[in-house]
């Protein structure tokens, strides 16, 4: 029941029947279970905001309209590294600063992104655990890092990955293709649909491997 920002509650509920409808309620915001492998028992997936006000959030769950369970849910603030904005030289000539990257993502690329991810698919395409989007992982660019320079602030809402241009990149999970455009800063961006609120976004591909409304299964190349 404490949690901080960028943390992710899992929630379990075992003895469901099958004729039971179970559904949460976390800051007013509804959210469903989805069932897994063992009878019985169903799962929610909460993602806590990394920008979510510090404080004490309601949680409740119903079983059939009934509330069955009420918690209080304490969010802190997470201790992000603050780091530099780098300004590449490839950047520099691309015409970018710190300034204008932010600026078009504040109020282009990130309203792009957000009025795709708004959209609620109430099932799960999936019914296994995720994988990595690449056969090796090399964390260089944490979740939530605040970068700064100059009096501009970027809070980092990825994970960068290091890999060399034109390895595969996998489909974290079943899912729908919602998303397939080269943007300015982000450039070649794929984003899946895997319900429940759930999607994965690939940033800075060199080529593109799949199409918009397409059906993908775990592990299919998406892109370069």
């Amino acid at each position: 029941t404490e949690l901080e920002q960028g943390d992710t509650l899992i929630i379990l509920a075992e003895n469901i029947s099958e004729n039971d409808e179970i559904i949460g309620k976390f800051d007013n915001q509804l959210f469903d279970f989805f069932p897994i492998n063992s009878v019985g028992k169903k799962v929610a997936l909460l993602g806590i905001d990394a920008k979510k006000v510090p404080g004490d959030y309601s949680l409740s769950i119903f079983l059939s309209d009934e509330l069955l369970i009420e918690k209080v849910i304490k969010v802190s603030k997470s201790d992000f590294y603050i780091t530099k904005i780098i300004i590449t030289p490839e950047l520099e000539e691309k015409g970018f600063t710190a300034s204008n990257i932010s600026e078009n993502i504040s109020t282009k690329e990130a309203i792009i992104i957000y009025n795709i991810i708004k959209n609620y698919s109430p099932k799960a395409y999936f019914n296994q655990a995720f994988i990595y989007p690449l056969d090796g992982i090399v964390d260089v660019g944490a979740f939530g890092n605040i970068r700064k320079d100059n009096g501009v602030t970027i809070q980092h809402l990825g994970v960068d990955l290091d890999a060399i241009e034109g390895i595969p990149i996998y489909a974290i999970n079943d899912g729908q293709v919602v998303f397939v455009e080269e943007l300015t800063v982000f450039g070649k961006t794929i984003i899946i649909d895997h319900g429940l609120g759930i999607y994965s976004l690939y940033l800075h591909l060199s080529e593109f491997n799949v199409s918009e409304k397409e059906l993908l299964s775990k592990g299919e190349i998406i892109g370069f």
